[in-house]
């Protein structure tokens, strides 16, 4: 009897351990299905490491894709030019002198940044180039014939620009749908305080000019008219302070890199850019009579 009942307390013992351990082991791993606090800051420490590295090659992918597309935009620019020429005898778009259809290229020179009253004249420097000169027809009704995708004038990486002729910042950049909502006039540009082109033009070149002669190039928050081009960049440049997208003669486009955005590494640029330029005797009978001139007295840089 007495032999009975311990072995049923034996039993009962074991049966009891045994859902012991099986509840512990269920118990930890349960335990085991979290994080514990240290792991989730491992955790958090890992990821915010990860965002730190690759978020500068993200933001420098875009910004290349960004260069490209403006790269691209200023190609197109170049055939869109190099078509007009073959209308026009030869010559890239330029503006006439008003009252002087004989005008030396010297004068024609001073003519390229000026606006006259419309109906008949045009509008302010390169958007009024645009607007009433390559494309008349078009801000008049008529359709595009050279330029049928006006957001070509903007750069994707340029939201700001100085103000026109001087060094005052800035207009925001603004896209338009039609080549008639250009300003034709310096008030009405001034009214609608917009920078409606990313690029610096070079007018009164000729296609049989040297290929390698700069047309075209990213604009700068400064005064880029006449010898202002090439006087620093800054970091809400197109490009900031890496560079500049240049369109040549012969419509072939060249990024140029730059040490930094200063004076002097802009102006070694420029010295590249423009030397053979300067280097070139005058085309024109008129200019060379001037004395000491050289082929950049030829023509103008407008904005």
């Amino acid at each position: 009897m007495v032999g009975q009942k311990f072995e049923a307390k034996r039993v009962e013992l074991k049966r009891f351990d045994t859902l012991s351990y099986r509840s512990g082991r269920r118990n930890r791993g349960r335990r085991r299905v979290g994080f514990t606090l240290i792991e989730l800051l491992v955790v958090i420490a890992i990821i915010a490491l990860l965002i730190a590295i690759l978020l500068p090659a993200l933001s420098s992918a875009r910004e290349t894709s960004r260069k490209t597309v403006c790269g691209t935009n200023l190609r197109q620019l170049g055939i869109a030019f190099i078509q007009y020429s073959e209308v026009f005898n030869g010559w890239f778009p330029a503006k006439p002198a008003p009252g002087q259809p004989n005008a030396n290229i010297a004068t024609l020179a001073e003519s390229q940044d000026e606006a006259f009253p419309p109906p008949d004249g045009w509008g302010p420097g390169f958007a009024g180039m645009i607007r009433d000169v390559v494309e008349r027809d078009a801000s008049r009704g008529g359709p595009a014939k050279f330029l049928p995708d006006p957001e070509i004038l903007i750069c994707p990486s340029d939201v700001e620009n100085n103000q026109p002729f001087t060094n005052n910042c800035c207009w925001e950049t603004g896209e338009v749908e039609n080549y008639d909502q250009l300003p034709q006039s310096f008030p009405q540009a001034a009214s609608l305080q917009k920078s409606f082109i990313s690029y610096f033009y070079v007018a009164l070149w000729r296609t049989d000019d040297r290929g390698d002669f700069i047309l075209m190039a990213d604009q700068s928050n400064r005064d880029d008219t006449t010898i202002g081009s090439f006087s620093g960049l800054t970091q809400e440049d197109n490009h900031g302070t890496r560079g500049m997208n240049i369109l040549f003669i012969d419509s072939h486009v060249e990024f140029k890199q730059v040490k930094s955005g200063s004076f002097d590494d802009t102006q070694f640029l420029a010295n590249q850019i423009w030397g053979p330029i300067v280097a070139s005797r005058p085309r024109y009978i008129g200019t060379a009579q001037l004395g000491n001139v050289n082929r950049s007295r030829e023509v103008q840089t407008i904005e």
